[in-house]
C-alpha cells in the first residue's frame, strides 16, 4: 500500500523525538498565527542557509543549500527536512526541525548543479532527528 511506496508514512516512524518536534511546530504555528513574525532572538540563533534551491520530494518541499551554524550537521551542504512555513519577505523558513535564516538563493547555474546533486543525496540516520547532510 502507501507505506510501501512512502515508508515515512508508516506510524512506526512516530518516535518520541518526532512527537516533540511536532509539538514544537504546533507551538510555533500558534505564535505565527498570532504575531505573524519570528522573534529576532530566535532568528539570530537559527542556522543560515544560503545559495539554496527548492526541491519537491515525496515527503514535501525541501531546500538544498549551504548551511552555517547548524547545531548537528557540520558539513556545508544540506537538504532540509520538509518546509512548513516561509516568511513572505524571504527572511526565514520553518522546517519540521527548526527555523533557518535565508541568505541569497542559488543562481541559475548553482541551482542546476544543486539539483543534479540531489540524486546523490541520501537520507541519513540524522534525517530522523534533523536535516540531511550531503
Amino acid at each position: 500500500m502507501l507505506t510501501q511506496l512512502f515508508p515515512f508514512l508508516d506510524p512506526i516512524h512516530a518516535t518520541p523525538d518526532l512527537i516533540v518536534r511536532l509539538r514544537a511546530l504546533a507551538d510555533d504555528t500558534a505564535r505565527l498565527q498570532q504575531v505573524r513574525s519570528v522573534s529576532p532572538a530566535m532568528l539570530r540563533s537559527a542556522p543560515r542557509l544560503k545559495y539554496w534551491v527548492p526541491v519537491q520530494r515525496p515527503e514535501g518541499l525541501r531546500l538544498i543549500g549551504q548551511v552555517s551554524g547548524h547545531p548537528l550537521i557540520k558539513r556545508p551542504m544540506i537538504m532540509t527536512s520538509p518546509l512548513w512555513f516561509a516568511d513572505p519577505e524571504g527572511r526565514w523558513v520553518r522546517t519540521l526541525s527548526r527555523y533557518y535564516r535565508l541568505g541569497p538563493p542559488a543562481s541559475s547555474v548553482e541551482a542546476d548543479l544543486l539539483l543534479s546533486l540531489q540524486i546523490a543525496m541520501r537520507d541519513t540516520a540524522d534525517d530522523k532527528t534533523s536535516e540531511d547532510g550531503v
